[in-house]
C-alpha cells in the first residue's frame, strides 16, 4: 500500500486545478499552488511519519515536531518544486522557528474551539514570508467545523489577505475580516524597548451573525523579530 501511495498522491493532485498556478516553466510555484497542495501533502505526510517511526529512523516522542518542521518547509521552500525528506537524529535542533508550524487552541466560553494554525516565529528582516501567518478554524463540542467569521485587529502593525487579481498579498489595514481564510499579520523589526503586540479574534455565526466570543493572540518580542509561544492564544468571553 505504501510503496503506492506517491502515484495515488500524484492522481488525487492531478485531479484539483489550480486556482492561479505559475506560469508554465517556472519553478516557482504560486501561493494558489501550495494551497491546493496542502491537504493532500498533509495525508502524505501522515503515511510518511509512520512509515519512519515503523522503520526505527524517528521516534515516537519526535513524530509531531518532525511533522511541523516539514510542512512548515512546505510554506517556505516547496514552491521550488522539489522538497527532500530526510531525517536523521538530532537534525530537528538545526530546525529554524521561522519555518515550523505552530497549531494554537483556545476554549470559548459557549464550548466551542478555536485553532490557528500560525507559525513559531516571525523575523521581518529574513523571512521569506510577508508575515505571520493566522489561519482561524472553530469547532463545537463535537469537533465539527462551525461557519463563523472572524475579524482579526491589532494596535501594532497591518494585516494582509492574498489577492488572486495581483497574485500577491496585499495590505487591508489595521483589522481583517476572514472567513476562515488565511490573514497574515505584518509588522516592522520590533525597538528594543517594544511592547509584546496583541492580536484581537471576534467570532460572529456567518448564518445570524450572533456573537459567539473571541481570543487573544499575545506575541513575544524576541531579538529582531516576534515569538509565538504554546499559550499564546486565550479565549475571551
Amino acid at each position: 500500500m505504501r510503496r503506492n501511495l506517491a502515484a495515488l498522491l500524484l492522481l488525487a493532485l492531478l485531479a484539483v486545478p489550480a486556482a492561479a498556478p505559475a506560469d508554465e516553466g517556472d519553478p516557482l510555484l504560486s501561493v494558489d499552488d501550495l494551497l491546493t497542495l496542502e491537504e493532500s501533502y498533509e495525508a502524505f505526510l501522515g503515511e510518511l511519519e509512520a512509515l519512519a517511526v515503523e522503520r526505527g529512523l524517528l521516534s515516537e516522542e519526535e513524530r509531531g515536531a518532525w511533522h511541523d518542521a516539514q510542512l512548515g518547509d512546505f510554506y517556505q521552500n516547496g514552491g521550488y518544486g522539489s522538497i527532500l525528506i530526510n531525517y536523521m537524529p538530532g537534525v530537528l535542533n538545526l530546525v529554524r522557528e521561522e519555518e515550523t508550524v505552530l497549531t494554537l487552541t483556545a476554549q470559548l466560553a459557549g464550548g466551542q474551539t478555536l485553532e490557528l494554525l500560525t507559525m513559531r516565529r516571525y523575523t521581518p528582516r529574513d523571512s521569506s514570508l510577508s508575515g505571520l501567518m493566522l489561519t482561524p478554524t472553530l469547532t463545537d463540542a463535537d469537533g465539527v467545523p462551525l461557519d463563523v467569521r472572524y475579524t482579526f485587529g491589532a494596535e501594532d502593525g497591518v494585516f494582509l489577505k492574498w489577492d488572486a487579481m495581483m497574485g500577491a498579498y496585499v495590505s487591508v489595514g489595521a483589522s481583517a475580516v476572514s472567513d476562515g481564510e488565511t490573514v497574515v499579520w505584518s509588522a516592522q523589526t520590533p525597538a528594543q524597548d517594544a511592547k509584546n503586540p496583541v492580536l484581537t479574534i471576534d467570532i460572529i455565526d456567518a448564518q445570524t451573525g450572533e456573537v459567539l466570543g473571541g481570543a487573544v493572540l499575545t506575541l513575544t518580542v524576541s531579538g529582531d523579530g516576534y515569538e509565538v509561544q504554546d499559550g499564546a492564544l486565550q479565549g475571551v468571553s
